[in-house]
């Protein structure tokens, strides 16, 4: 140490024992790095020496020596400075979070957030929305699991061409007692209907589809369902099944000019629209359903029903609502512009058009507000 202290002098000997003692307790690799050329420039005498050694500038030899002799040797002023912004131009208001955080506590996804905002006229990216609701944290992409495969997806021309029906256990028992959902929608429009029962069975069928055609504001063509015995005697064990009995279904389907065909055995996803819809009543309807009576039920399930027809905006339709989706689709059949349309479907065009009410036949075809007329056939169904 007297040596060292001779040789480069005292004040510099005490730098050079400090700087091996902070080296010796820290493995960070930039901060060992300084410290390395620090010692260096010291023993050697000359910074253009050393950082010739190692590679380096002196503009960066000296702009780290000031800053550590500024702080006193702390080692943490050897550490990156972070160049981020503390009030980044393009961060969006607080009100805007406020809003996607809103949506957020019902349960929404970033999806409909990004929906119900430019529904508002606040234009956003569904990224910036996925920022703010994981706190801004980064987001490491997970590896995609392979997906089963699937039939190619496809969309129905006219409403009413085809209403897949499907029935779903309610969660919760309703007054001590099982219940089922009996759910309808059509593939075209995605308009909805739903109505309880305590009972399984073909004249529980039979009541909702008589619900059913009351409800739907156009005229249904064709029914498709599963295989369940509350549908169909199809599959069912010979022994089980009357040679001479038809299913009530099935007969009601043919006094009403409705066709009812079934998917084949384990091909689920042919009624993949009724079965996302469940999902979406297990994500907003029945965790807040009440479980007093069969009547509190589904007049709850009337109202959720209302507000998915007209208020809420569906991924399938680009966003549009359902009711917004029957008023494009009146509009476009009333002209016959449609390039989808077939000869065979002409026929149903024509009864679409006269099974909607007469406000939506005015002589220019302008729709009127499809919501309050929409909102009046309810209250008159009920």
């Amino acid at each position: 140490m007297k040596n060292l202290a001779q040789k480069m002098g005292s004040v510099k000997a005490r730098h050079y024992q400090k700087i091996k003692d902070l080296l010796r307790g820290t493995r960070d690799r930039e901060v060992r790095i300084k410290l390395e050329l620090f010692l260096l420039a010291l023993r050697l005498g000359s910074v253009q020496e050393a950082c010739e050694r190692r590679g380096y500038s002196r503009q960066f030899y000296y702009r780290w020596w000031r800053r550590f002799s500024r702080s006193s040797m702390a080692l943490a002023s050897l550490k990156e400075y972070s160049r981020r912004p503390r009030n980044s131009p393009n961060k969006i208001s607080r009100r805007i979070e406020g809003r996607i955080r809103w949506y957020s506590r019902r349960q929404y996804g970033a999806r409909m957030i990004e929906a119900f905002l430019s529904r508002e006229g606040i234009r956003i990216s569904r990224s910036t929305i996925c920022h703010v609701l994981r706190g801004r944290r980064k987001h490491y992409r997970r590896r995609k699991k392979e997906l089963n495969p699937h039939r190619r997806r496809y969309e129905l021309v006219v409403p009413g061409q085809r209403v897949q029906v499907d029935v779903k256990y309610v969660p919760e028992l309703i007054n001590g007692q099982r219940a089922y959902m009996y759910v309808a929608i059509d593939e075209c429009t995605r308009w909805r209907y739903a109505h309880a029962s305590m009972s399984l069975n073909e004249g529980s069928t039979v009541e909702f589809l008589e619900r059913l055609k009351r409800s739907f504001p156009f005229q249904i063509h064709c029914i498709q369902t599963d295989n369940g015995r509350e549908f169909t005697f199809k599959y069912l064990n010979e022994q089980w099944r009357a040679e001479d009995r038809r299913h009530a279904m099935d007969i009601w389907c043919e006094r009403n000019a409705v066709r009812h065909r079934t998917i084949p055995p384990g091909a689920k996803e042919l009624n993949g629209k009724v079965e996302r819809s469940h999902r979406v009543d297990e994500q907003y309807f029945y965790w807040r359903a009440p479980t007093e009576s069969l009547n509190c039920l589904n007049g709850r399930m009337a109202a959720w029903i209302r507000f998915y027809n007209l208020k809420r905006p569906h991924g399938g339709l680009g966003y549009l609502t359902p009711a917004e989706k029957l008023e494009e689709r009146h509009f476009t059949l009333a002209r016959g512009q449609d390039p989808a349309l077939t000869p065979e479907l002409e026929v149903l065009r024509l009864r679409f058009l006269d099974s909607m009410p007469k406000s939506y036949r005015a002589e220019d075809h302008q729709l009127v507000t499809l919501e309050r007329e929409l909102a009046n056939l309810l209250k008159q169904a009920a």
